[in-house]
């Protein structure tokens, strides 16, 4: 119930006396709602990202209905879009920090809608409709560390929706951005303003008559019995269904059963027979799928069968060995790797040939003792020098032959071979008895190939980007540095410097450069061509590629022989390029150097094309005067 106001007879009742009567009836309501501690959102403003595009605000779903804390019921009917770049007090709430988020909170907050304006007794204007209404806050926080920043404080009289994080350089509020966790819902009464009677209970005992004393005890004895510290089940007292060799009807009783029938020992039904094992491969013997018992009573017949049989030897690394002469390992697999490692061995004083022994060996005119097979090999190698460092029966290299190499030499002799390869050495090279010995005369190459192939590579210095190459094809010869033809383009040796390049064939020259930077090419940047076969304009390079540029100079100059002043007086000229560009230029620009006092603007272009461009002016020069314009141009392609 409300204040009530005892309106009386024939009482006038002033503006406020009504204003009053509502406003009481009104706050009864908001009374009975904020003693019953009702509050926050019931339904929709739900905040997901801006449809259909994602930008730096957010949609809230309608129709959205809440009480605030003082009772005052807030409502809107259609979908709300919340510009969150800036707070309620038109702050942005962009993050500058790299590293730094920041929070801000939308806000739901009771207001009037006035309407309706008229004109009371005063002559003042007044709003006779006052409905209610709704506004969106956005508050923004300090920013902070990304995971330490804090989020708007909760405000008395608004409702919290949602919390956004905003990002450095964040354009678009994702749902990733948006947390509902501290998000204001309805509550309708709170449990420890609901009293309960619990004097029938037998299990609970809250601490309090309330409802919330009630389900905290109700928890607390779940989760006593649920992680078993409280409030345990008796196995007895639990079901079990009868599974498999268990006939048992309760969990303990099952429990027991299991114990007893996996501990038998009784012939034919021992616990080994209850207990599963999956098939075990191997060779030569393999284990499959069944019981352990099954599986134990195979793996004895393998052993019985093994020791009385002597099928499945063992590894050489399980069999013992008793050490004996050099072999000091004690069991088979061992000793045979030790002997091999000996025998292989280099070492000087004992390598692997002296402990290999070797009879004795007649001949004439020497003969070898028996022994070991290095001092059998010793004593080779001392015949050996005897006869090549004594010169005892040495050959004639004439009487020396060598066999046909199929390539170069084809002397059947070592004397004729050695007589072949000094002359083939001395129709490239200066011989040993000239001042450039050993040096170079000329160098000829045979066919390498087809195609563009490679006759000389230097990288001179040691600097790749310097590296020079000479490549020869069927119309050119190319000279490039930084640049190698990989068979289908040019590929840089320093990609992170340009290329450059000289072609020369037998009716052009032409000069190359590349500072595209990539990898490999197959069109180079920019070359300058001077056609040497042709008539026409054979003295100028003709460019190609792109960023071409020419500047150059020219001027004009003209004078009035006349007593009297002339206006328009035309003169002008034409400029030829240095080199003649792709196509006609792009751009041509003009800077003045020196003109005189009374010439007007730059000369006017015409008829430009790739070998030049003329120009003219026209002039309002006085009686007797002169004028001239003396300037630069620059042509860009």
């Amino acid at each position: 119930m409300s204040n009530r106001l005892d309106f009386f007879f024939r009482q006038k009742v002033t503006e406020a006396e009504l204003d009053l009567a509502f406003a009481q009836l009104e706050q009864a309501d908001r009374n009975l709602a904020s003693d019953l501690g009702v509050h926050g959102v019931i339904s929709g403003a739900v905040p997901a990202p801006h449809s259909p595009v994602s930008n730096l605000s957010v949609d809230l779903t309608a129709p959205g209905r809440a009480y605030d804390n003082l009772g005052q019921r807030i409502f809107f009917g259609t979908g709300q879009t919340v510009d969150c770049a800036v707070d309620v007090s038109g702050i942005p709430t962009d993050v500058s920090t790299s590293g730094s988020e920041r929070w801000v909170g939308i806000f739901l907050r009771f207001t009037r809608l006035l309407s309706e304006p008229r004109t009371d007794g005063n002559s003042q204007q007044v709003y006779f409709r006052r409905d209610e209404s709704f506004e969106l806050v956005v508050r923004q926080a300090p920013e902070g560390p990304v995971g330490l920043a804090p989020k708007p404080a909760l405000q008395p009289d608004e409702l919290l929706l949602c919390d956004v994080r905003r990002r450095p350089g964040q354009t678009q509020i994702l749902a990733a951005d948006l947390d509902t966790s501290r998000r204001q819902a309805f509550i309708f009464a709170r449990g420890t303003s609901v009293a309960v009677e619990s004097g029938t209970w037998d299990v609970l005992s809250p601490s309090a008559q309330t409802v919330q004393a009630t389900l905290d005890e109700v928890d607390g004895e779940f989760a006593g019995h649920f992680s078993g510290d409280t409030r345990r089940h008796e196995a007895s007292d639990v079901d079990y269904a009868p599974h498999g060799f268990i006939t048992s009807t309760t969990v303990q009783e099952a429990v027991d059963e299991v114990v007893d029938k996996l501990s038998s020992a009784t012939t034919g039904t021992p616990g080994a027979s209850r207990v599963g094992a999956d098939a075990v491969p191997g060779t030569p013997n393999l284990l499959p799928a069944g019981t352990v018992d099954a599986q134990l009573s195979s793996l004895l017949g393998f052993v019985n069968a093994h020791q009385g049989a002597a099928t499945g030897a063992h590894h050489a690394s399980a069999i013992g060995a008793s050490p004996h002469g050099y072999v000091s390992s004690t069991s088979v697999q061992a000793q045979l790797q030790e002997v091999v490692t000996r025998l292989g061995e280099t070492t000087a004083g004992s390598p692997g040939a002296s402990r290999v022994g070797g009879d004795a060996l007649a001949g004439t005119p020497h003969s070898l003792a028996a022994g070991n097979l290095r001092q059998q090999v010793t004593a080779l190698l001392g015949f050996l020098n005897g006869h090549v460092t004594q010169g005892a029966g040495a050959h004639a290299a004439s009487a020396v032959s060598v066999a046909d190499t199929g390539d170069l030499l084809t002397a059947g002799t070592v004397e004729a071979a050695l007589n072949e390869v000094l002359g083939a050495f001395s129709g490239g090279h200066f011989r040993g008895n000239e001042a450039a010995a050993g040096q170079h005369k000329a160098i000829v190459q045979p066919v390498l190939g087809a195609g563009r192939v490679l006759l000389f590579d230097s990288r001179g210095a040691g600097s790749s980007a310097c590296r020079l190459r000479l490549f020869a094809d069927n119309a050119s010869v190319w000279f490039t540095l930084n640049a190698n033809w990989n068979g289908s383009a040019w590929a840089r040796d320093d990609t992170a410097l340009s290329a450059g390049g000289f072609r020369l064939s037998r009716n052009e020259a032409e000069f190359l450069h590349d500072n595209s930077m990539a990898a490999t090419f197959t069109a180079w940047t920019r070359t300058w061509r001077l056609s040497m076969g042709t008539a026409s304009n054979n003295s100028a390079f003709e460019l190609t590629g792109s960023g071409l540029r020419e500047e150059g100079r020219f001027g004009l100059e003209y004078c009035n022989s006349d007593t009297a002043a002339h206006d328009l007086l035309a003169g002008g000229g034409s400029v030829t390029f240095r080199s003649r560009f792709p196509t006609a230029p792009s751009s041509i620009t003009f800077t003045p150097f020196a003109t005189s006092g009374g010439f007007a603007g730059n000369p006017t272009i015409m008829v430009p094309d790739r070998d030049g461009f003329a120009f003219y002016s026209h002039q309002t020069i006085p009686a007797l005067g002169a004028t001239y314009w003396f300037g630069a141009y620059i042509a860009i392609a």
